[in-house]
């Protein structure tokens, strides 16, 4: 989905902020333990006490509160073979108005033969006039395990706020030994003010995109179906829509769409309170951090 994009000065602000994040992890000992972990400000891994039945797990934490234009932030996740990690971050990101420069996130994420990978940041809100660009990318071994997904918001409804005008791009490419397998593009962007509407989302204010990649994931096409129809019913009868594809026999992809941000979070959240259990073996609720 496209629109023309907006024109925009792209000279880069000299008080940009450049942030990095470095975090792999191995097995050793028969658990998962850090093999290296470096960050620059203004970004942070914390790594908390995981949950009794939790593997290890990590919290992405932005400590500047928000992202503005200019703003380059870059993250590396490395799982190793045989390890276990869930991915989080501490609060959704906030991405603020811009005086005409894009800001930009880049998230790379490995994961080696045997590994088990779990990401569910608690998503991205866009503030009006906000230009950002954001990229993930995953290289997967054939025989690894990968349960990733993301909640982007445009405006803060509550707040009586729209993403009336900007640019909202965000790019995905997961690749499985070496070999592009799925690419995603999503881009919105309308100058004149009206960029929610022109877009044909319909009334959307909030989407969420999972990835399910495992060897034979598809087999988990129509209990997927099932049980995200199943958590979409429970919140306010017939706002969400949603639906899955299998993209191959070892690729799974969900999403969702609303009008009500909280709704749509409380519905990707049953659906993946249940998917962890199925897919990866873990308890039936969502990262603690979530509940804070």
């Amino acid at each position: 989905m496209s629109l023309a994009l907006a024109c925009t000065d792209e000279t880069v602000p000299l008080d940009r902020t450049t942030g990095t994040a470095r975090l792999s992890v191995k097995r050793g000992d028969g658990r998962s333990v850090t093999s290296d972990l470096y960050s620059a400000q203004p970004l942070r891994i914390l790594l908390p006490r995981p949950g009794v039945g939790e593997p290890m797990t990590a919290v992405l934490a932005n400590l500047s509160g928000g992202i503005v234009g200019g703003d380059l932030y870059e993250t590396d996740i490395d799982v190793g073979s045989g390890a276990s990690l869930t991915l989080t971050a501490q609060a959704a990101e906030k991405v603020y108005k811009s005086s005409g420069v894009e800001a930009e996130n880049r998230l790379t994420m490995r994961v080696a033969a045997g590994g088990v990978l779990e990401w569910l940041p608690q998503g991205t809100i866009l503030f009006d006039r906000a230009l950002f660009r954001q990229r993930v990318r995953f290289d997967l071994d054939s025989d690894s395990t990968l349960f990733a997904g993301a909640i982007s918001i445009l405006g803060r409804s509550a707040m009586g706020e729209t993403f009336a005008s900007g640019r909202y791009r965000e790019h995905w490419d997961l690749k499985r030994d070496g070999r592009l397998v799925w690419a995603d593009r999503f881009e919105l962007a309308d100058p004149s003010g009206n960029a929610a509407a022109s877009s044909g989302l319909r009334g959307v204010s909030s989407f969420a995109t999972a990835l399910f990649a495992r060897p034979d994931a598809a087999d988990d096409l129509d209990w997927a179906r099932d049980v995200q129809a199943q958590a979409a019913q429970t919140e306010a009868a017939g706002d969400i829509r949603c639906g899955v594809t299998a993209i191959d026999s070892n690729l799974l992809a969900m999403r969702w769409l609303g009008s009500d941000a909280m709704r749509l979070r409380n519905a990707v959240g049953t659906f993946w309170s249940a998917a962890r259990v199925r897919w990866l073996g873990l308890p039936a609720r969502m990262p603690v951090i979530w509940r804070i």
